[in-house]
């Protein structure tokens, strides 16, 4: 993987590696959390940006609330532009969910 491509597997003319859609979403989840918690970076932008593109080509299997999530999302996500070298915080969250009693 060289520096300039945001995601394992992907180019600047193609979608990520066709990996299956459960672990695409799943990514898709991480990403958005972790700019979330640590702030956003050019590279987590453009690897968001690739996944949510790739999970609208497949809609046809996401259903269709999904489906518009997804597109809604990446709508959103599209114009989002990051300083090349910008770099993700360390600080703790300002809130924290209390914990949870099993």
């Amino acid at each position: 993987m060289s520096a300039q491509l945001p995601c394992l597997g992907s180019s600047e003319d193609e979608r990520p590696d066709d990996m299956p859609l459960d672990m695409r979403l799943a990514a898709i989840i991480y990403l958005l959390s972790s700019s979330v918690l640590r702030g956003t970076t050019a590279n987590k932008t453009a690897c968001l940006q690739a996944h949510l593109t790739a999970a609208a080509l497949d809609g046809e299997a996401l259903g269709p609330a999904l489906q518009d999530a997804v597109e809604s999302t990446l709508a959103n996500w599209q114009d989002v532009q990051c300083h090349p070298n910008s770099i993700p915080v360390d600080e703790p969250p300002a809130f924290s969910a209390p914990e949870s009693l099993h």
